[in-house]
């Protein structure tokens, strides 16, 4: 057992936050912030920022900020990063935590907690970019290296045991994300060309998205069925625009980008649905946030959707366009139906709580320092 001391530094690696704002970012973010209302007295917290992010309204009060040259995904940041930290006096001690929330942790005499998300790329090389590809192989290293480990669902748990077997079980944790409380006020600037009824899929684009499935599983629906697709490019040339042309749905999709957080709050309270047909998913949280506004769920039967979703979504094989439109097509004609997985949904997000998860959390950040 370590001498305990009077405060601990722990510093979030929000770096990503200057390139994205959704997903691992979304995620770091929202932690923080629960971190911060915990009030812990004996955490002193610290955002670590690109030095060329300005944006730190979201940040809490009781939340310092230490900006890093070295950007996030650097090819050298893992021995960068630790040098930069070290150069700022107190980070460089085993009283300090990092929280890399984006799977890679780097050198240094710190402690050390890393969250991972899912490993599908492990097995699925051809799922990721190859700059991707060359960043998060060294997940292992940071796994081996971290003194705890965060995975974000029992799937994704398991899949780091079973990748990852030299790991000791008593080091990887499960800490649920939750959906964010919905805005008391909805935004009245709707994206332009929004349908008034319409399934929705949030999510970035990329190929484990599995939007190819939807279009064609949008194909078979009644041309009145419409599709709103809300989401930042990832990567990969996906041609959905061709595969729409292709299957005569063109004119029944609308993509709006990336909207602002207010705007994606209305999106998802005017859908009649969301569809969720992902090939993998560690955790799955736009089911969680589109249940939590009491927006029924379809959604693939892939990683950890099931766990997250339970009984209160309608489960399709991932390829299986068909039982995917069945599943579409039941919620958007029959009312009752519909109803019943509102009610459902509302009651599944409930479960889940950023408090609950920031509490969880900090009992990761004792383990790390031997309290």
């Amino acid at each position: 057992m370590r001498a305990l001391q009077s405060c601990y530094d722990v510093v979030m690696d929000c770096r990503l936050m200057y390139y994205r704002q959704a997903g691992i970012a979304q995620y770091a973010r929202r932690l923080l912030r629960a971190l911060a209302a915990q009030g812990e007295l004996r955490f002193r917290l610290w955002a670590l920022l690109d030095r060329r992010d300005r944006n730190v309204a979201w940040l809490p009060a009781n939340v310092g900020v230490v900006r890093t040259i070295t950007p996030a995904h650097h090819r050298y940041e893992s021995l960068l990063l630790p040098l930069e930290l070290m150069a700022r006096g107190r980070f460089q001690s085993q009283c300090t935590i990092l929280h890399s929330p984006d799977f890679i942790t780097c050198h240094g005499r710190f402690r050390k907690v890393i969250t991972i998300h899912d490993l599908y790329f492990m097995e699925h090389p051809e799922a990721m970019s190859a700059d991707g590809l060359r960043y998060y192989r060294r997940v292992r290293w940071s796994a081996r290296r971290a003194d705890q480990v965060i995975a974000v669902s029992d799937f994704t748990r398991a899949e780091v045991l079973r990748l990852m077997p030299e790991l000791s079980p008593a080091k990887v944790s499960v800490i649920h994300e939750a959906p964010d409380d919905p805005p008391a006020v909805v935004a009245a600037d709707l994206p332009a060309g929004l349908p008034t009824r319409y399934v929705l899929f949030v999510g970035t684009l990329e190929p484990r998205k599995n939007l190819a499935t939807l279009l064609r599983a949008l194909a078979r629906l009644p041309a009145d069925v419409q599709l709103v697709i809300v989401g930042e490019a990832g990567w990969g040339d996906l041609a959905l625009g061709a595969l729409a042309d292709a299957l005569g749905v063109t004119a029944r999709v609308t993509f709006t980008g990336r909207l602002a957080d207010q705007q994606l709050d209305a999106v998802y309270r005017r859908a009649r649905m969301l569809a969720m047909p992902s090939l993998a998913e560690g955790f799955g949280l736009p089911v969680l946030e589109a249940m939590s506004r009491g927006v029924p769920v379809v959604c693939s039967a892939a990683g950890a959707l099931p766990e997250v979703a339970g009984n209160a979504a309608l489960f399709h094989p991932p390829t299986d366009d068909a039982a995917l439109a069945g599943h579409l097509w039941s919620l958007w004609q029959d009312d009752a139906r519909h109803a019943e997985f509102s009610r459902r949904g509302r009651v599944r997000a409930a479960q889940f709580s950023w408090a609950r998860a920031a509490e969880q959390t900090l009992a990761v950040y004792r383990a790390a320092l031997g309290m």
